[in-house]
């Protein structure tokens, strides 16, 4: 009986949550169409201590249909070009404010190299160089950084890092990094 009522608490809180705002709009594998892995994947215990911000450094999307197929499109050139598993993030931003499904938190990405253990890859869609991502987009970024913390998926003291710090590259570009850098939980250190 407790633990009924602890579930139904549990759901009505994250319900309240979604609609004041407080949680981010997660779309799922299935609802993109992800396919399935190719091969197995290495795991990773968490709660994890980083969390990496790249681009996608491709096209943006600003609606449902375009950001679930620039995620689709993603994944297929990882897996079939980079020989990837999966799609290498844990999660993607698109410019609809929404976040995309990647693999799972408990499994280690392959974005950073010797640096994907430990870090939760989340990947903006689109090429932030010049321009930083709409505020819809930062605002959702955000959110699940919270809710990842909630989950147990980073430590409360994670440290946000931009991609260009665990690894050879300009991702997330200026105009992202630049931003990333005014982030409470942000480093200059890995």
């Amino acid at each position: 009986m407790i633990s009924t009522w602890f579930v139904m608490l549990t759901a009505s809180v994250f319900s309240a949550m979604a609609v004041h705002g407080k949680v981010p709009t997660i779309v799922t594998r299935a609802e993109w169409n992800a396919r399935a892995p190719s091969g197995p994947m290495d795991g990773m215990e968490t709660p994890l201590p980083r969390a990496v911000i790249a681009h996608t450094a491709g096209g943006g999307c600003t609606d449902d249909v375009s950001c679930a197929q620039q995620v689709r499109n993603l994944q297929s050139f990882q897996m079939t070009r980079l020989k990837f598993s999966d799609i290498g993030y844990h999660y993607l931003i698109g410019g609809n404010g929404k976040v995309y499904e990647g693999r799972s938190p408990s499994q280690r990405g392959a974005f950073a190299g010797p640096n994907n253990e430990g870090s939760l890859g989340i990947a903006f869609i689109g090429n932030f160089e010049e321009q930083a991502p709409k505020q819809e987009a930062i605002e959702a970024a955000k959110k699940l950084l919270e809710q990842a913390v909630q989950q147990a998926q980073l430590i409360e003291s994670y440290k946000l890092l931009g991609h260009r710090q665990v690894s050879a590259t300009k991702s997330p570009g200026d105009a992202l990094y630049a931003l990333l850098q005014q982030w409470p939980q942000w480093s200059p250190e890995i």
